[in-house]
């Protein structure tokens, strides 16, 4: 399907969404958009921004949306204290709400109440956003009495439907039929979905407490819902967050972690592991509007978009199909910034205790890589003191002093040998995984990216080698 063709009822439903995005960020701030862009969702792409029309230069705006419509730290405290007004922060907190109690009450007035200075302090931007869109996206609509100011933003996000790729998610049980194929992801990307499942578990047990207390107040009410369904409500919206936050200082917060913010519009942009020379992001911290941390803006890279259909991308950084996958759910059908953790593998062939040790005293020991255009030195040391007897020689290698070539043709051997045993692995994955039955076929296909891209990584190598 182009760009540019209707989809149907789906496409109508989207339009209408989009129109109400518009006009929703038009109303709540300095909104620009240029008209030489198109946003259209696709069935090849999804959401997307295209070229509609003449062409896009180095530094030129895209689109420019204001701070009142990004949703961070600072916006969610400014918004959850008009309706609590002994949260208090320093040029943050909001000091003259228009928002009154009613004879039909807000339940905000009461469920916002318990968030104090002290606790909204002591969570981190993760937690607190996933504790305030829980209830504005997902409790609040039980009430007939009120509405979200995030309505627009939250109607445009992605269901948990489409972020069921994310491998994370199979292990937190939200798709029992993708679990299978867990125990079939390379090694660094089982590492990366499970330390990314810790901290859900992690920020859901600081937050399960304050949610507790929302079903207390249900029981006063006639919204019925339980602790299991906000749960995966928490981790719907965890993810959401997590796939699209973009990078921005937060003043209020130290951790590096807690800096970023979502922007609507800009989270439809694309990304490709050459984007970098497309369109980046600039923040103006001038046009702050009423409350939050600055205008976000989009602008134009060294790449002239000149072709009509030409999809508009934006970097996500330098990130191997194992980190988009689990950061974000997608792979590239080619990614120059892949490479293949070979870590595990490295640490079996080595079984002799004192070439361990001596690689752990020099903090030589593990995160051994392979890449389409290099073999990680710290892979070439291990290999050394694996082919070479005199550790002494080796630590000169590590050095500096001397070359691999000092110790070929032991380590060319071990090396091509080490290559087409794991080239051997990964054909018998494939080959597994391409047998699963009663799986999501997109998710294996993903895992199977992957694994070709490792492939090509090593043929490339054992090329050089003959």
């Amino acid at each position: 399907m182009s760009p540019f063709e209707p989809g149907g009822q789906h496409q109508s439903n989207w339009n209408v969404k989009l129109q109400n995005l518009e006009k929703w960020l038009k109303t709540n701030g300095d909104f620009t958009l240029s008209d030489r862009v198109i946003l259209q969702d696709t069935q090849k792409s999804g959401r997307g921004l295209y070229l509609k029309t003449g062409k896009i230069s180095r530094n030129e705006v895209l689109m420019t949306i204001p701070s009142e419509c990004q949703l961070n730290f600072h916006t969610a405290v400014y918004h959850i204290s008009q309706f609590n007004p002994k949260l208090s922060f320093d040029g943050v907190t909001c000091q003259d709400s228009t928002i009154a109690p009613s004879d039909e009450v807000d339940p905000r007035f009461q469920m916002y109440e318990i968030l104090s200075n002290e606790l909204v302090h002591s969570l981190s931007s993760f937690q607190l956003l996933c504790v305030y869109i829980l209830f504005e996206w997902k409790i609040l609509p039980h009430w007939n009495t009120a509405q979200s100011f995030w309505k627009p933003f939250f109607d445009v996000f992605p269901t948990l439907n489409e972020l069921e790729a994310i491998p994370a998610l199979w292990m937190l049980g939200t798709e029992e039929t993708n679990q299978p194929l867990f125990e079939c992801l390379p090694m660094a990307s089982r590492v990366h979905a499970e330390r990314i499942a810790a901290q859900v578990r992690n920020d859901w047990s600081v937050i399960e407490p304050i949610v507790k207390q929302w079903c207390n107040a249900f029981e006063d009410s006639n919204v019925s819902l339980t602790l299991a369904t906000l749960y995966m409500h928490f981790l719907h919206i965890y993810f959401v967050v997590n796939s699209r936050c973009l990078y921005i200082q937060i003043p209020l917060k130290d951790s590096i972690h807690d800096n970023f913010t979502l922007v609507p519009y800009v989270d439809f942009l694309n990304h490709n592991a050459d984007s970098e020379i497309y369109c980046s992001p600039q923040i103006n911290r001038m046009k702050k509007g009423k409350y939050g941390l600055g205008a976000f803006s989009i602008v134009g890279g060294s790449h002239q978009y000149s072709q009509p259909g030409e999809e508009i991308l934006l970097s996500y950084g330098a990130h191997s199909n194992d980190f988009l996958l689990n950061e974000y759910g997608f792979v590239l059908a080619e990614n120059k910034w892949n490479y293949i953790d070979v870590s595990a593998h490295c640490e079996s062939i080595i079984k002799e205790l004192p070439i361990q040790d001596f690689l752990r005293k020099h903090d030589f020991w593990g995160e051994y890589t392979i890449s389409g255009s290099d073999i990680s030195y710290r892979l070439l040391v291990a290999i050394a003191a694996k082919v070479c007897p005199d550790l002494k020689k080796v630590e000169k290698f590590m050095l500096g002093y001397l070359t691999e070539a000092s110790f070929d043709p032991a380590m060319k051997i071990l090396l091509k040998s080490f290559m087409l045993d794991l080239a051997q692995q990964i054909k018998a994955r494939i080959e597994t995984i391409k047998k699963m039955a009663n799986v999501d076929q997109l998710c294996a296909n993903n895992i199977l990216n992957i694994y070709q891209g490792y492939q090509m990584i090593l043929q490339r190598h054992m090329a050089e080698m003959t």
